[in-house]
């Protein structure tokens, strides 16, 4: 089984407005001023921020250096993706709702980071997040990088006939192994008001695979951390796709690695990707402000 992309599949177009620098052959890609120069979020006119956006379908997550932002700018820039989403299971500030402060302290005694798998944001809602943005706002010098993998390639990897059983099949996401009674980890993250139990029986089926409603491609769309099971499969018959499907899309040939500095910013389109923080910097401190942007009821691939 050969896992493999070429450079042509993350190339970037040429803008009036922007530069964007790819950042692997699967996806990502890094956004500056023209010829290079920095790129001041907070200034954006409509015909840039237009560019960002493509740039964005193109690249599935895109990344911004060298901002300084406060919470109501940083605020300002998630809004003109849209409309704040919905963040159960953990609590926002209390001066901005919508932003999570993900933060881990120095003296922390377990190195268990949140969000510390490979997921999906929020895939068991009626209406999961469109975009997840996350602003370095506090970074260790080195250590605490993210992977991102493309679920575009995910898809185009599987076999025309498996990619035909699964158009007409739906997995059923849930935020139990997370966030159930029994999600027992959370309380190993000393830092961070995590909710744990309520709500976290419901479930929901989503299409295994999704037409994105931009770009009309076909993305998989399953994820370990929240898709427990296959609609209408036995047990045994659901964990032995489901960890093929899982294997698949989290292949090194399908992903991205992005090194966090102060001032970074990524804004990643999770119909499409996956990601997972990497737990590698304990002993450092390490705080990000996230804010999710509401999406939309997931749509059927009709032609895998």
């Amino acid at each position: 089984m050969i896992f493999a992309t070429d450079a042509a599949n993350n190339e970037a177009r040429s803008y009036d407005h922007i530069e964007v620098r790819p950042l692997a052959g699967s996806l990502g890609a890094e956004v500056f001023g023209p010829g290079g120069t920095h790129l001041d979020v907070t200034r954006l006119g409509d015909d840039a921020l237009a560019e960002v956006r493509l740039a964005s379908v193109d690249h599935l997550v895109v990344f911004f250096r060298d901002q300084s932002l406060d919470l109501d700018s940083f605020s300002s820039f998630a809004s003109t993706w849209g409309p704040y989403g919905d963040d159960p299971f953990v609590d926002g500030l209390e001066s901005h709702p919508h932003v999570v402060k993900v933060v881990k302290e120095a003296d922390e005694k377990v190195p268990l980071v949140f969000g510390g798998a490979w997921h999906s944001d929020w895939s068991f809602q009626a209406e999961p997040p469109a975009f997840t943005i996350l602003y370095g706002h506090d970074v260790p010098d080195h250590g605490g990088d993210t992977l991102w993998a493309n679920l575009y390639l995910a898809a185009q990897h599987l076999s025309p006939g498996l990619r035909a059983t699964l158009a007409g099949l739906r997995a059923v996401h849930s935020p139990q192994k997370a966030y159930g009674a029994q999600a027992t980890h959370n309380e190993l993250v000393e830092n961070m008001s995590i909710r744990y139990g309520d709500d976290a029986h419901l479930r929901r089926t989503q299409p295994i695979l999704r037409r994105h409603p931009d770009s009309g491609r076909t993305a998989l769309f399953v994820n370990w951390g929240y898709t427990e099971s296959i609609e209408g499969w036995w047990p045994d018959e659901s964990k032995a796709l489901l960890d093929h499907l899982f294997e698949v899309s989290q292949h090194p040939a399908y992903t991205c690695r992005f090194r966090w500095a102060p001032g970074s910013i990524a804004v990643w389109d999770n119909r499409c990707t996956l990601h997972n923080p990497i737990a590698d910097y304990a002993g450092q401190r390490r705080e990000m402000w996230r804010i999710t942007v509401r999406g939309e009821e997931p749509i059927p691939a009709e032609h895998p």
